[in-house]
């Protein structure tokens, strides 16, 4: 059985290499004329930024960081990419579908990770590849082989969601500050997109970033309501929302707009005092949850240090239809259950 596994998987493996040699070695349609773009963009931007209006010059204007408009450019092709990073788009686009690539681009872009979504795939195939691979090797089983790949499989993801939740966490962070310097600089008479702007420049990221990018579409065509929506999509915060909410209102019905985002930063404030009391309270029951999650596994861990013949009989009985390793599946099923029951009971909105 396990001279076929390895037969199945040299092909698969020689099929991917062969495929990227053809899509490294050869030449897509159009690469020419996108090289010639690209080298026509390329000199646009060093002339521009060699450029200096000598009416600049008398009354310098600070504006917004061209370093941090990465999300408006877009690695076109392959031509300035390094031999690694190229590999892995190319590996990626072949496995990537349309939709797949746009859901983890949009993924991606929410959690701030300067990769594409072909290349976020075809890291993701590695992983599993060689998870499989490495599994086969040691423990020289099919079934504790697939549980390793699938846990290959969902590191990335996790990786993802942490760094989403990180910066989610840094935005929300951030709002009260922002809302503050956005009210003080309407009651110095300034705009709402002119304190935005004084903001963007202020704020660090992810704030500044966000804003930044919301003033850039707009000075591109598209609607101030449009711009705060999609902001309030990229972030997924629940008191930006609230925010969001109001200056829309406020937009269509009118009203001192300062004062409104004086009251939403009490109401946010009063939101983040409760939340933290929730967290006090509910820690204890928190940690007791992963106690009780971890417990199994690291029982299971060292009875395999101490006599791994007994413990690996989970994964090698047999009786009639019955293996042992439906076991091990139930127990992890049953502990994600409970998992997640536990976080859903101590998860209290407010």
């Amino acid at each position: 059985m396990l001279q076929i596994i390895f037969i199945i998987f040299a092909a698969i493996a020689t099929l991917f290499f062969v495929l990227l040699l053809f899509s490294l070695l050869g030449k897509p349609p159009g690469e020419e004329v996108r090289a010639r773009m690209e080298q026509y963009l390329v000199e646009t931007e060093m002339a521009a930024s060699e450029y200096h209006d000598p009416d600049e010059e008398a009354a310098p204007r600070e504006d917004i960081d061209s370093t941090d408009d990465d999300w408006v450019r877009e690695n076109r092709g392959a031509a300035g990419q390094g031999g690694a990073k190229k590999i892995l788009s190319n590996l990626g686009m072949i496995i990537t579908p349309r939709g797949m690539a746009m859901r983890i681009a949009a993924d991606l872009a929410k959690a701030d990770v300067p990769l594409k979504a072909n290349e976020y795939v075809a890291i993701q195939f590695l992983t599993v590849t060689l998870s499989l691979a490495l599994g086969i090797i040691i423990f020289k089983s099919i079934p504790v082989a697939s549980v390793i790949a699938v846990i290959g499989y969902i590191l990335p993801s996790i990786w993802v969601k942490i760094k989403k939740m990180q910066r989610i966490r840094d935005f929300n962070e951030q709002i009260l500050d922002t809302l503050i310097m956005l009210a003080n600089g309407l009651k110095a008479g300034y705009s709402f997109l002119q304190a935005m702007e004084m903001v963007s420049r202020e704020a660090p990221a992810p704030m500044g970033k966000e804003l930044k990018r919301v003033l850039k579409e707009n000075s591109l065509g598209v609607n101030l309501e449009d711009t705060l929506l999609a902001l309030n999509d990229r972030v997924e915060s629940e008191d930006w929302d609230l925010v969001t909410t109001v200056v829309l209102i406020q937009r269509q019905v009118g009203g001192n707009l300062a004062e409104i985002l004086d009251k939403i930063g009490f109401v946010i404030r009063q939101r983040m005092r409760i939340k933290g009391d929730i967290q006090t309270k509910t820690a204890q029951a928190k940690i007791s949850g992963l106690l009780v999650c971890a417990l199994p596994i690291g029982i299971g861990f060292m009875i395999y240090l101490i006599n791994p013949k007994f413990i690996m009989k989970l994964f090698t009985f047999k009786n009639g239809g019955f293996r042992g390793w439906y076991v091990v599946v139930a127990g992890v099923l049953w502990e994600i259950l409970g998992m997640y029951i536990i976080m859903k009971i101590v998860d209290i909105e407010v």
